[in-house]
């Protein structure tokens, strides 16, 4: 399994008790209540629910204002991360390693790329070709099912549009999907929480943009890509 980093190792145990914006959540660790940093802006309600079992890090900055940040949550038997930014760190790994499907033999060539208006994840080096690539984070699962996004994205629907004319001027551009739960079976986009970047997605398929998803194994230990999962454009 690949390790993230070593700020993994020392999670906190904590209980989920109230999120009273999208970039704080109340929990509470033995008798104590405290406020926990929140990376993930989506609307999380089938994940943080009262009560709930979360594994909060340490914070090492004693600037914050919060001492911990929450990483990942126990939905069933099990755990969902809280860090979108994570997926990035995986895909790479993934893709350095070349152990991610219909990617082998792919290099990263530049990270954080600005083209047009935005600025995109990866540039990789796939068969000779180029292909600049976003990669996006899933979380919501429903019945095997994983669904993006579970908030309306315009920066994300942007983000696709933006790859779809690069596609239509001859370029190649790739969506990439971690699904950062286990039990994903296919991925979907989210159309009764997003209509436009569903639309947008399905677009950018038909031009050409390359869209893949993968499933994870995540733990307190770390997060790893395990096998690609069809798309369902629905």
């Amino acid at each position: 399994m690949h390790l993230l980093d070593k700020s993994l190792y020392g999670l906190v145990p904590a209980r989920f008790v109230s999120r009273p914006n999208r970039f704080v959540i109340v929990a509470r660790i033995g008798r104590a209540t405290v406020r926990v940093a929140s990376r993930d802006p989506g609307r999380l309600r089938e994940l943080l629910i009262p009560g709930v079992t979360l594994l909060l890090a340490p914070s090492t900055d004693p600037r914050r204002r919060t001492a911990f940040t929450a990483v990942l949550v126990r939905k069933g038997r099990r755990w969902v991360s809280l860090v979108p930014a994570l997926a990035n760190a995986v895909f790479a790994a993934a893709v350095e390693a070349g152990r991610a499907p219909g990617l082998r033999g792919a290099s990263i060539r530049g990270r954080e790329v600005t083209r047009g208006q935005s600025r995109f994840d990866f540039v990789l080096r796939h068969r000779g070709r180029e292909w600049l690539t976003e990669v996006k984070s899933a979380s919501l699962l429903e019945g095997g099912q994983a669904l993006f996004p579970d908030a309306p994205t315009t920066r994300g629907t942007r983000h696709v549009r933006e790859l779809t004319a690069h596609a239509r001027a001859g370029g190649r551009a790739l969506v990439v999907f971690v699904v950062q739960c286990g039990g994903a079976q296919c991925l979907s986009p989210h159309a009764g929480h997003d209509p436009d970047f569903a639309r947008a997605l399905v677009d950018a398929h038909r031009a050409g943009v390359r869209v893949l998803a993968y499933a994870c194994r995540v733990s307190p230990r770390g997060i790893a890509i395990t096998r690609r999962i069809p798309v369902v454009f629905r």
